[in-house]
C-alpha cells in the first residue's frame, strides 16, 4: 500500500473516522513488518505535531531515524503528562496514597494511534519498567505504590481422595498414582497424565481429578487421552484419570485453550456451564467465568459443535459460539481469534475492547479488587499488552483515552 494510503488511513483513525473496511486494512497494514517503521514514524510526526501545538516538547531525534528508547521517553513524557490545566480534576482524596493517573483533553483523540504506537515497539514497556517515580496531583517525585506484579504458573491440584498438591510448589517427577495412572510434573513444570494401560481403579469406578488455578494464576496440563489444556487465570476442570467408555467428557469453569488429541472412536466434550462442547480433534478456546454475561466457544482449527438445551451450532474456523446467559440465545459470529487467545501466548490482544470487560481480566491476572466511582467508563480498548507487564503498565496504557486509576494496596478505582 502507498505512503499516501497509509496516512489517510492514519488521519482517519486519528478523527475517529475508520470504516470497519479502513480499520481491517490498517490492521494489515499494521501486521506488516515491511511497513512497520514507516508507520511508526507518521504516528510520531503526528503526535510531535499535536504536542507542539500544546507548548509540549517533544525530541526531534525521533523523526529523523528509527527510534531509540530514549526517543521513545520523550515521546510518552508528552502523552502521558499530568493535567496542570483549569479544571482538572483533583486527586483522590482518600488519603492512602493513590495514584492518580490523567490525560489531557486535548489527546484524547489521539488514544488509538497511542496506543497502536506503543504496540509497535518494546521501548514502552522498557519505559514503564526503569521510571521509578511518576507525578500525583502534579507533584514530581512522589514514590509509587508497591509494583502489582503479575501472575505465574501456579495450581492446585485435587487428588481422587481429596487430598491437594500445590502444583508450583511441588518436586519434579511422579506426584501421584491414580489407578493405573501416574501424575508427572515434568521438567518443564507443566502437567502430564500417564494413563498406562489401565482404565480404572480396579472397581470400576473412574477416579476424577480437578486442577484449579487461583487468581493470579495459569497452569498446562496433559490429559490422559494426550489433550493438552492452558488454564487461564480462576479457572479449574475436572476430568477422569483414564478415558473409558466412547466418550471423553470434561468439566470446566473459567477459560481453558485446548488442543484436542484426535479420536474418532470417543469425541471429546467440555461440559461449561449450561453449555456442552462436542469435539473429535481440534484447536478451541471456552471462555465460561462466573462473572460474565456470557459462555463463548471459539474456534481456531477443526469443527467443533457447540449445544445449549435444544439449541445447536456448528463452528468454523474464525467462529465463535455466544451463549448469552440472560437472554438464554445461542449465537455464532467471526470473531478476531488472536485477540480471544492471545492470554495462552503470553500477553493481552484488546481489539476493541469494553473497559469493563478489560477491568475483569486484570482482576483476575493481577489478583486485584476494581472498583468504580461515578459512572462507569464506556470507552473501548485497543491494543497488545504483554502479560508479563506490571499493572501500572497496563493502567497508563488505559491512560491514554482519558480514563483515570488510583491504586490503593490491592484496589484499582476507576475515576469517573
Amino acid at each position: 500500500m502507498s505512503s499516501t494510503s497509509i496516512h489517510y488511513l492514519l488521519d482517519h483513525l486519528t478523527k475517529g473516522q475508520l470504516t470497519e473496511q479502513e480499520q481491517q486494512q490498517l490492521t494489515e497494514i499494521m501486521q506488516n513488518a515491511d511497513q512497520e517503521s514507516f508507520v511508526k514514524e507518521e504516528l510520531l510526526k503526528m503526535l510531535q505535531a499535536e504536542a507542539a501545538g500544546m507548548d509540549s516538547p517533544v525530541s526531534s531525534q525521533s523523526i529523523a531515524g528509527q527510534p531509540g528508547n530514549d526517543d521513545w521517553t520523550h515521546v510518552l513524557q508528552s502523552v502521558l503528562s499530568i493535567d496542570k490545566t483549569a479544571g482538572a480534576t483533583p486527586a483522590s482524596s482518600s488519603g492512602s496514597g493513590g495514584i492518580l493517573l490523567h490525560l489531557r483533553a486535548g489527546l484524547r483523540k489521539w488514544s488509538v494511534a497511542a496506543l497502536l504506537l506503543l504496540a509497535l515497539t518494546g521501548g514502552a514497556f522498557y519505559f514503564f519498567h526503569k521510571k521509578q517515580t511518576m507525578s500525583v496531583a502534579g507533584h514530581p517525585g512522589t514514590p509509587v505504590p508497591a509494583a502489582i506484579k503479575p501472575g505465574t504458573d501456579q495450581a492446585i491440584l485435587t487428588l481422587a481422595d481429596g487430598r491437594q498438591v500445590v502444583l508450583n510448589d511441588a518436586q519434579k517427577g511422579i506426584l501421584s498414582r491414580q489407578g493405573n495412572t501416574r501424575v508427572i510434573k515434568s521438567a518443564d513444570g507443566k502437567l502430564a497424565y500417564d494413563a498406562g494401560h489401565g482404565e480404572h481403579n480396579g472397581q470400576g469406578a473412574p477416579l476424577y481429578n480437578t486442577i484449579t488455578t487461583p487468581r493470579g494464576g495459569q497452569y498446562q496440563v496433559t490429559l490422559p487421552d494426550g489433550t493438552k489444556v492452558w488454564l487461564n487465570a480462576e479457572s479449574s476442570i475436572r476430568f477422569p484419570t483414564a478415558f473409558s467408555g466412547n466418550g471423553r467428557d470434561v468439566q470446566l469453569s473459567g477459560e481453558a485453550y485446548f488442543e484436542v488429541a484426535p479420536d474418532k472412536a470417543r469425541p471429546f466434550r467440555v461440559q461449561a456451564g449450561a453449555t456442552q462442547t462436542l469435539v473429535m480433534g481440534t484447536h478451541f478456546n471456552i471462555m465460561a467465568y462466573n462473572d460474565e454475561a456470557a459462555i463463548r466457544t471459539t474456534l481456531l482449527e477443526g469443527a467443533v459443535r457447540m449445544d445449549q438445551g435444544t439449541q445447536r451450532t456448528a463452528l468454523q474456523p474464525g467462529q465463535q459460539g455466544d451463549f448469552d446467559i440472560n437472554g438464554g440465545t445461542l449465537t455464532t459470529r467471526t470473531v478476531n481469534t488472536k485477540a480471544v487467545v492471545a492470554w495462552k501466548d503470553g500477553y493481552y490482544y484488546f481489539d476493541r475492547t469494553p473497559v469493563q470487560s478489560v477491568m475483569r481480566q486484570i482482576a483476575r491476572w493481577y489478583n486485584v479488587e476494581i472498583e468504580y466511582q461515578g459512572a462507569i467508563p464506556r470507552d473501548e480498548i485497543v491494543g497488545k499488552i504483554p502479560r508479563t507487564a506490571y499493572v501500572s503498565d497496563v493502567l497508563h496504557i488505559m491512560e491514554l483515552i482519558g480514563i483515570r486509576f488510583s491504586i490503593e494496596g490491592r484496589k484499582i478505582v476507576v475515576l469517573s
